[in-house]
């Protein structure tokens, strides 16, 4: 009887000390989480404990401070982005706009001669067409993102709706002595969408080219694949980043000179994708490549 006394004392010893290891353990992992919680840190959980369950619940725990470290990354890097987008936004706006005021009020002085005065009429004609373009632009992004723009299905013949988008650019492609490349078969791929923003999508990707491309432009359509490539050569290929590419507001000219919101890509992004396309970009030997898939599988 003794004997088992004597173990049942043991045994309950043994267990005494586990669950204080085991509370021990869970309080240090307590302690960890806090401070992670309240510095907002990057760092994970450690422990060395020997018990299976706190192991995997401290593993768990990290798999979820993972994921809120991601989240507060993506977080962080939207609020700058979005920040440097107000920034250009209104650097884009006020400075067509300070330039119309000056020449108005040019025009308006006594000691400008009249022959200026038509000249700089048509370049205020000019920065208020830019405004309004950019105006038009960040109007029709927040009506996208918001889900405002109406689009009629039916099946669009795309063959012949990019050959004939392409053509009305011909006197473009001319003026900057462009070598174009159009390979689009005559037999008909059909998809699923909306004529006007099809159409959308092909002029920003053309205009896109014609403003930051050289020389040689490409157009094909592959019936097989359900791809269409837009590849148009560009300097610096070897530096370019196409990352920040369909990025909201990037615009690879840093001074912002071309007066562009850098919302074209972007547009094409949220057209594309709202009926069920993809779209993907690459550098390949000194090209920029544009590919929109049609395949909805």
């Amino acid at each position: 009887m003794e004997w088992f006394i004597i173990v049942l004392i043991v045994i309950l010893i043994f267990f005494i000390i586990r669950l204080l290891r085991m509370k021990n353990d869970i309080q240090s992992l307590n302690k960890s989480l806090r401070y992670i919680q309240e510095n907002e840190t990057n760092q994970l959980l450690t422990t060395t404990t020997f018990y299976k369950d706190i192991c995997s619940l401290s593993s768990t725990m990290n798999e979820i401070l993972e994921e809120k470290m991601k989240i507060r990354i993506s977080s962080n890097k939207s609020n700058r982005e979005f920040r440097q987008a107000v920034t250009n936004i209104s650097h884009d706006l006020r400075t067509p706009l300070t330039s119309a005021i000056g020449y108005i009020q040019m025009i308006q002085s006594d000691k400008t001669e009249e022959y200026k005065k038509d000249e700089y009429l048509k370049i205020i004609e000019y920065r208020l067409k830019t405004l309004s373009n950019l105006t038009n632009d960040l109007l029709e992004y927040s009506s996208l993102i918001e889900r405002n723009v109406p689009m009629h299905f039916e099946q669009i013949n795309i063959n012949n709706l990019l050959r004939d988008t392409v053509s009305t650019f011909y006197d473009e492609f001319i003026d900057k002595n462009y070598k174009v490349s159009i390979n689009i078969p005559f037999d008909s791929l059909y998809f699923m969408g909306d004529v006007v923003s099809f159409k959308r999508i092909f002029m920003n990707l053309i205009q896109n080219t014609l403003k930051y491309g050289t020389e040689i432009f490409d157009v094909s359509l592959d019936q097989k694949k359900k791809t269409i490539l837009f590849r148009n050569r560009i300097a610096n290929a070897k530096g370019f980043d196409v990352e920040p590419l369909l990025n909201r507001f990037y615009t690879s000219d840093k001074s912002r000179s071309d007066k562009s919101t850098g919302l074209g890509l972007t547009i094409v992004k949220e057209l594309i994708t709202s009926m069920g396309g993809t779209i993907r970009t690459l550098v390949k030997d000194d090209f920029l490549i544009i590919e929109i898939g049609l395949d909805k599988r």
